[in-house]
């Protein structure tokens, strides 16, 4: 089966609320990309479809019909191994649907037709349109449809309103999960009639346990343990392509080079990330992740070595990045956003190696 790595306190939650007599029809999975999410978005599906802790009764368990108690062992834990647990893990249940940008159950209004949008930004009002349309029919086999909505700050303007009514009358065989890293571009109403999850980064023993119990090498766990900040998707994106750790050191080399320069240099820079943004935005993503670990790894240094004086435009460089990821999301033009990102960053001295290693994270 899946394994979530780390979490146990989400998942104890998760199977609580599974198992009770009304589950939420909605719950809004807040945190920061790669912390585990999705994954316990499926488990959750799993845990509200799996066939051994939905049995049925046994035959004249009872006179009055009382359901007997899952069998010794079933309670909490999905089996991972019935029809419904492998179809959810395959990602291949017609009834755990995941909607992000782009046009999964695209739905144009009756007599109307539209262009395909596979490379959309935002999810669109005619995806939701689709999605009501499904919710009001039953489950094709599953016991409950879970709808996926990744990411949902990426709404379209009247998509948002679209899906409120529908949260708002919520049919009784759909379980909605919204999957966010920004929860305040979210309506307030939508918020309000969600069952909100913290995904909160995990800590790195767990992530290099759950890495071992993988079957991960002990150095190459400890490493991407370490390099994952605290993200358990990251860590196994480093341990499925080792390439992509010595593209991490390269960029914080380049990230030192960059905060030593001066203002040329940081322009240049920024006109660099602008128009790779325009063509790879993933790896620009990347790249403002190695940033936070660049100015966190400072930071940690700093407040060791007690220079207070340093701490101020250290927590201003991790607020620009955080402003940054806003602007993008809000459309703002990538140039002006990457050119203020990189003025707010304070200037350091270069040291003799620029390669920074990070710490644990506990």
């Amino acid at each position: 089966m899946e394994q979530v790595i780390g979490h146990a306190d989400l998942r104890r939650e998760l199977a609580a609320l599974a198992a009770s007599p009304e589950p939420p029809h909605a719950l809004l999975f807040a945190g920061p990309e790669s912390t585990g999410r999705t994954v316990l978005a499926r488990y959750l599906a799993m845990l509200l479809n799996c066939e051994v802790l939905h049995a049925p009764p046994a035959a004249g368990a009872s006179l009055f019909g009382d359901a007997l108690p899952p069998a010794a062992g079933a309670v909490g834990e999905p089996c991972g191994a019935c029809r419904a647990c492998r179809l959810i893990l395959e990602g291949a249940h017609p009834d755990v649907i995941t909607v992000a940008p782009g046009d999964t159950l695209c739905r144009p209004r009756e007599g109307e037709s539209h262009p395909a949008h596979p490379d959309s930004a935002d999810i669109r009002i005619c995806q939701v349109r689709g999605i009501t349309e499904l919710v009001a029919r039953y489950p094709f086999e599953a016991r409950t449809r879970v709808i996926i909505i990744d990411p949902a700050d990426r709404l379209a303007l009247y998509a948002a309103p679209a899906l409120l009514k529908t949260l708002e009358e919520p049919p009784g065989h759909t379980v909605f999960v919204l999957i966010t890293a920004a929860p305040d571009r979210l309506l307030e109403t939508i918020v309000s009639r969600c069952r909100r999850i913290d995904v909160r980064p995990v800590a790195r023993a767990e992530i290099e346990a759950g890495l071992l119990a993988r079957g991960v090498e002990p150095r190459i766990a400890a490493e991407a343990a370490a390099a994952a900040r605290g993200r358990p998707g990251r860590a196994l994106d480093f341990v499925a392509d080792p390439d992509l750790m010595g593209a991490r050191s390269r960029i914080l080399g380049r990230c030192a080079q960059v905060a030593a320069g001066g203002i040329p240099a940081r322009f240049d820079y920024a006109r660099s990330l602008a128009e790779r943004w325009r063509g790879d935005q993933a790896a620009v993503r990347f790249e403002l992740e190695c940033w936070e670990a660049f100015w966190e790894e400072r930071l940690r240094r700093a407040a060791a070595a007690g220079a207070r004086q340093e701490l101020a435009g250290l927590l201003e460089a991790l607020r620009a990045i955080a402003a940054v990821r806003e602007h993008l999301l809000a459309n703002v033009q990538a140039r002006a956003a990457f050119d203020l990102m990189l003025l707010r960053f304070p200037r350091v001295t270069l040291e003799p190696s620029t390669e920074e290693e990070l710490p644990a994270h506990a």
